[in-house]
């Protein structure tokens, strides 16, 4: 889950838990105001969805949701799986 023991120490030290997507990604803030994530499988940048990578980026300061309106043009996000052999073969 942590990918090394920095992460672990200063997470549970300093952070305050912020959210969680659908993906199982937890987002966390400490009181200087730094934001950042720990994945919940492996460290793939592309799991994160746009509104949590638009908060992680200062982009947005409001906390995303999971009940946020969705234009209907929008798409449910899904990680890049290139390269990933999870493709059924007939």
């Amino acid at each position: 889950m942590f990918n090394n023991i920095g992460t672990i120490l200063n997470t549970i030290l300093f952070g305050k838990k912020t959210g969680e997507d659908s993906f199982g990604n937890i987002y966390y803030i400490n009181k200087g105001k730094k934001r950042w994530v720990v994945y919940n499988k492996n460290n793939d940048a592309s799991s994160v969805p746009p509104e949590w990578q638009a908060w992680l980026t200062y982009t947005l300061n409001e906390i995303p949701n999971n009940n946020s309106k969705k234009n209907k043009w929008q798409i449910k996000h899904q990680p890049n799986t290139t390269g990933i052999s999870n493709i059924m073969i007939k």
